[in-house]
């Protein structure tokens, strides 16, 4: 694997630190602002001075003073920022990124080329690792932000971006979709699981597994549904003939603790509801509502439970 990949430095660092440099400064002069308005306040108050007091003009030295001083702010400001966006953007020439992501309305797709494991919404990376993440919108121009992780990128159609992700620690970390995108744009969240190294080979070997099957009635019934329905136009299961990536790639999506953009909790009250009628649940979702009966619903919960 290439040594950038192994990085201590991480975007969020760098910038974190090029934020404390602008705090300190703006802190100063937000004091001094406040300081001088009470200074002059109390000494030339009207009870100080009951008469007008002379009017000037301009005082061209405090002024060419302060025009120097503000300049060279901004400068050193200008610099600091150049140095830093030079640092967080090492992108090699020919870029492998670990991870790419790809924005639809209203959810994520997650591939990793390495592997060949194709997920969505729901995403894992291993921790210790700065990785490479390639970024690109299957429709409108979204953003990807998960702010304890990195910087924030856009994702716009046609064209490829890419940025540095680092996770020091295990554990989950939200982050959202930060252009509006359309209807549902406020409910395109992002949840991401870092794992151990270890922890995250297992879950990428889980993931490469094929679908499981069972010969019971309510999953061959849920199976040929799927099958004729046409949910296969828009749904990928791995393992199987289904390819397309219109919707959500459904490759154990039983073992996903969420669903819909990390809007609902992935279980059987959620899904059911989902199934008969979609835009009940999430209004200006693409999947349309396919009037299904009950025992239709049962059936492709089942199925789709079963898909661990």
């Amino acid at each position: 694997m290439p040594n950038y990949y192994f990085l201590k430095i991480t975007d969020v660092d760098l910038i974190e630190e090029l934020f404390v440099y602008f705090l300190i400064v703006a802190s100063i002069i937000f004091l001094l602002v406040v300081f001088f308005t009470f200074f002059f306040l109390f000494r030339y108050g009207v009870k100080k001075r009951p008469k007008k007091p002379s009017q000037i003009e301009s005082a061209g030295q405090a002024e060419s003073v302060l025009a120097i001083i503000v300049t060279i702010v901004i400068g050193v400001f200008v610099y600091l920022t150049i140095v830093t966006m030079e640092k967080v953007q090492t992108i090699p020439e020919n870029p492998k990124p670990f991870l790419e992501i790809t924005g639809h309305q209203w959810w994520w797709e997650a591939k990793y080329p390495n592997s060949g494991v194709v997920t969505s919404n729901q995403i894992y990376i291993p921790t210790g690792k700065k990785i490479l993440l390639k970024l690109n919108s299957a429709d409108v121009i979204h953003s990807w932000w998960v702010p304890e992780l990195g910087r924030k990128m856009d994702m716009m159609p046609g064209r490829d971006n890419y940025m540095w992700f680092y996770a020091d620690k295990e554990g989950e970390y939200l982050g959202t979709c930060s252009e509006f995108c359309g209807v549902q744009h406020a409910r395109m969240r992002i949840r991401v699981t870092a794992l151990n190294p270890e922890a995250f080979e297992v879950w990428e070997q889980q993931q490469l597994r094929p679908v499981a099957t069972t010969n019971t009635k309510d999953f061959l019934k849920g199976k040929q549904l799927f099958e004729t329905k046409t949910c296969t136009n828009c749904h990928a299961i791995n393992g199987t003939d289904f390819k397309e990536n219109i919707g959500p790639n459904l490759t154990h999506f039983a073992s996903r603790k969420r669903f819909l953009a990390d809007m609902k909790v992935n279980n059987e009250k959620n899904l059911r509801a989902w199934l008969t009628n979609p835009q009940d649940v999430k209004s200006g979702a693409k999947m349309p509502n396919f009037i299904l009966s009950e025992s239709e619903v049962d059936a492709l919960v089942a199925y789709l439970n079963y898909l661990k």
